[in-house]
């Protein structure tokens, strides 16, 4: 008695597809790494701009406000680059799979098309006498 393989489910040769694809993971190390950086510089910038308001309100020295406005302009910078690189690195990761979902979608939709050269024939083929084209109502004769 010689058992038929089962066929594989649409989860299972949609990730074995993927792999063929050599499609990094989303999860790989590098990009969480840049995306926790960016998450700390985001952060670290928040932080440094709520410190460099009351540094430069709390002294009436030109020198020290200036030090305080540097700082906060620091914070700023950093907040902007972390953001970018969170956001960045985040939405690699998702238009990546998002991408590879869509190649997967559009290979189903041509499985069922089938064969485009039958689809050709179907197309330009006449209907049959008596049978109404793309499902408009025949006219009363």
């Amino acid at each position: 008695m010689t058992s038929t393989p089962l066929p594989a489910s649409r989860a299972d040769r949609f990730v074995r597809e993927l792999a063929e694809l050599k499609i990094p993971d989303p999860a790989a190390a590098r990009t969480a790494l840049w995306r926790r950086l960016g998450g700390l510089l985001m952060t670290a910038g928040l932080v440094l701009g709520a410190l460099a308001f009351p540094l430069a309100h709390a002294t009436d020295s030109s020198l020290a406000q200036g030090d305080a406005l540097a700082l906060g302009l620091g914070g700023v910078t950093a907040a902007v680059v972390g953001g970018a690189l969170f956001l960045r690195y985040s939405l690699t990761d998702f238009l990546r799979f998002w991408l590879a979902r869509q190649s997967y979608d559009l290979d189903r939709l041509g499985e069922r098309l089938g064969d485009p050269a039958d689809a050709a024939k179907t197309v330009n083929s006449p209907a049959p006498e008596g049978e109404p084209r793309n499902g408009a109502a025949p006219s009363p004769r």
